[in-house]
């Protein structure tokens, strides 16, 4: 109950904050070009790395380890201090190297500047960890999203002030800043500054995970933006600006889930029940359901109307995304049962298994990309998306033999999920013609709507009627999420 509670409380940011950032990039799309935005996503590659080696894997260690915060927070703080101020220097005094890696010149300014997200980003790792061994998501929950809400404001504000692309730049800087400040006043008593000795075994234990998880981040890293260089060097910003906007309008509410409601709220819940694997099997399902009961409509509605949503939201100028979105939009049906295995392998302290299926996954892509790039974006979406399912399947028959049975629980649970969804978007295609010709022949907003509408109320319905008591317990959870005073309060303790 607690997990699955806080999951929904979670959750429910982080899809609050992709519908906010969603409509914002819609309307940054219209005042900025495709190459600004590959310009950005190829830079931010450089930070995707950083934070896997600044934060030295402390964060899932923290939550992992069974020993008192006070005995821990201290040196976790000196090593990612010290990892993150290494890295800094060496990014803020060599971009012409990073630049030279991404292929453009272009690239050096922005690199420059972005180099103090390194710094700042390292200063949420411990306290945001301490939040979560303690279960207090709600806490994690509001420094994400003030922050966020900065990201957006400053950008939306700074591009109508004509800052061009450097308006992303700045809102990232500026969502950082915010969102460690707010972390470090959430968690009383700042323990990662009193300063103790630093004894061997602390280090070893957090280290010892903290060093396993970064193998199986590293691969995940080079999973997930390896494509998006490849991309940017080969094809150009502009093809990246396309292919990157592509996946994060269908993938990023996903990895959001993966990362922060899956990862975030249900890996510090499966760990203090790590050796009991009845349990583990039981909350796991149900949390699997709750996801996939919300990913599913978002994921198949954009495949459905995707011809139609990218010239009426974004203009002319971004049609060339709109058969990459639906590949995506593919992938993003499978994300869910294959992410939320790694939490679960976290917990029961076996994180090299996401590390094999890393490696897996990283031997899927690598030829299959080579050998569809000559097809452009959507060779190197379709080579990816193939990728994920081989690897969704090796991480159900690796957690099959940690719970024997599940597997087919996992897919019991899913099926009739999207067996809804499939009905949406069969209602959603056939309601496409009279809708449009309603409109006067041209899919404007309203036809758009109506197709919305229609798809959402045969979701309901054909969901409700497979996994009624699913809906209906998701739909009492979140009732206690929002109560102002209940003990799943989101701004509340979630570890009353």
């Amino acid at each position: 109950m607690k997990a699955t509670a806080g999951a929904l409380a979670l959750g429910s940011v982080t899809v609050t904050l992709r519908v906010l950032n969603m409509l914002a990039w819609i309307v940054l799309a219209r005042l900025l070009d495709p190459q600004d935005f590959g310009l950005v996503a190829l830079a931010m590659i450089v930070f995707s790395a950083t934070d896997i080696f600044a934060g030295l894997g402390m964060e899932p260690a923290i939550i992992h380890s069974k020993k008192e915060p006070g005995k821990i927070a201290f040196p976790a703080f000196v090593a990612t201090s010290a990892a993150s101020t290494v890295l800094f220097l060496l990014i803020f005094l060599g971009p012409a190297l990073w630049s030279s890696i991404l292929g453009t010149n272009a690239l050096i300014p922005l690199i420059r500047v972005l180099s103090l997200l390194v710094l700042l980003d390292a200063l949420a790792i411990v306290p945001r960890a301490l939040l979560k061994k303690e279960l207090l998501f709600g806490r994690v929950s509001s420094a994400k999203f003030v922050a966020e809400i900065v990201n957006i404001s400053a950008s939306l504000l700074l591009v109508y002030l004509g800052f061009g692309l450097w308006s992303l730049i700045y809102g990232k800087l500026l969502s950082s800043f915010v969102r460690f400040i707010i972390l470090w006043v959430s968690y009383p008593g700042w323990a990662w500054l009193r300063p103790i000795p630093l004894r061997w075994s602390e280090m070893r234990d957090l280290f010892s995970f903290g060093f396993r998880y970064m193998g199986s981040g590293l691969l995940s890293f080079f999973n997930s933006k390896w494509d998006d260089w490849l991309v940017g060097r080969v094809l150009g910003p502009a093809a990246l600006g396309f292919y990157s906007k592509a996946y994060n309008f269908t993938n990023q509410i996903i990895v959001g889930f993966n990362r922060e409601v899956i990862g975030g709220v249900l890996f510090p819940s499966y760990a203090t029940i790590q050796d009991e694997k009845q349990r583990l099997s039981r909350i796991y399902l149900k949390s699997l359901g709750v996801v996939a009961l919300i990913m599913t409509p978002l994921s198949m509605g954009v495949l459905v109307i995707a011809s139609e949503l990218v010239p009426l939201l974004l203009g002319v100028k971004w049609l060339p995304m709109a058969a990459t979105l639906q590949i995506f939009a593919l992938m993003a049906l499978i994300r869910p049962l294959s992410g939320s295995t790694s939490p679960l392998f976290k917990a029961i302290g076996r994180p090299e298994y996401n590390f094999r299926a890393g490696l897996v996954l990283t031997a899927v892509t690598a030829p299959l990309i080579f050998l569809l790039l000559d097809f452009g974006i959507n060779g190197v979406a379709v080579a990816v998306t193939t990728a994920h399912v081989v690897g969704m399947l090796f991480n159900m028959y690796q957690l099959n033999k940690l719970l024997p049975g599940i597997a087919l629980k996992m897919v019991s649970e899913v099926v009739p999920i999207l067996f809804a969804g499939s009905m949406m978007m069969i209602a959603v295609q056939i309601s496409k013609s009279p809708l449009i010709q309603f409109a006067g022949g041209e899919a404007d907003a309203f036809a758009l709507v109506g197709m919305i509408l229609v798809g959402g109320i045969i979701y309901g319905v054909v969901a409700f009627l497979m996994r009624r008591e699913l809906i209906l317990e998701t739909f009492q959870l979140t009732l206690a999420v929002l109560r102002p005073k209940s003990r799943w309060a989101i701004g509340g303790e979630l570890d009353g």
